[in-house]
């Protein structure tokens, strides 16, 4: 059996080993998320490339006897310099990196979710930065529906009414679910403790970006109060996922 494996690979993550050496985190198409270590020091070109946002073909030696990874070559054939180059796009691109990362990948369905990851990060490389707000919320609700995580927001949970297309429906993260206005009692409205307003615009957007690649995000565009609400609704069902803050929308 050959200890050689060669992956479709994305860099999530690097950080020093010891004083030469760094181990890399990838997220591969084949086997989701993989560590392997980088041996050499500043004079090894394989430190240039193995970067995070680089994607590529990465070779990988397996030892098993040490229970370790080696990487022996990557050839990156993306490497989106203007990531770097802008603050907004580095930042949102580090949210979509460690949301991939604290979720194991997504799931065992590592093609689709793959796709859907190097797809966005290439997008973010090109898109207009007033964009990149949109483009971020188009990820959090397509990773959740990755994640099998998609919450019913046409139907209140509590009466099983159908919302209107113009209705506000409340999605409350104390019972995870969604509520019409009438199933709202008077001090939960009055608090807004834990209760998340989506409005019919916000839901038709969901429902049209979950099925659009993340290339034509600017063709759909959003009102900022509905865009808004969508964002926020987004970044709680993740944090709820994950079990850690997702802090991006703080940095803007």
């Amino acid at each position: 059996m050959s200890r050689s494996k060669t992956y479709r690979a994305l860099v999530l993550q690097v950080r020093q080993s010891g004083e030469q050496n760094r181990e890399a985190v990838f997220f591969t198409q084949e086997e989701g998320i993989i560590r392997a270590t980088l041996f050499g020091g500043p004079k090894s070109k394989l430190r240039s490339y193995v970067s995070s946002f680089h994607q590529g073909t990465l070779w990988v030696y397996e030892d098993p006897v040490r229970n370790s990874k080696k990487i022996t070559d990557f050839d990156v054939q993306f490497w989106r310099p203007a990531l770097r180059e802008s603050y907004a796009r580095l930042m949102a691109g580090s949210t979509l990196l460690e949301i991939v990362l604290a979720s194991q990948g997504g799931g065992s369905s590592w093609e689709e979710a793959f796709t859907l990851t190097t797809e966005t990060i290439e997008t973010l490389n090109t898109i207009s930065e007033q964009s990149i707000p949109s483009l971020v919320t188009y990820f959090f609700w397509n990773w959740l529906k990755q994640l099998g995580l998609l919450p019913e927001l046409d139907q209140c949970q509590h009466c099983a009414c159908t919302v209107r297309p113009d209705e506000v429906v409340w999605y409350s993260s104390l019972k995870q679910q969604a509520l019409c206005g009438s199933c709202i009692t008077g001090e939960e409205h009055t608090q807004k403790a834990g209760l998340f307003p989506v409005n019919g615009g916000g839901r038709r957007w969901i429902g049209r970006i979950l099925e659009l690649p993340p290339s034509q995000i600017e063709r759909y565009r959003l009102d900022e109060p509905s865009l808004r609400q969508v964002q926020q609704l987004g970044t709680e069902l993740l944090q709820h996922a994950l079990g850690e803050p997702i802090r991006y929308w703080e940095t803007l």
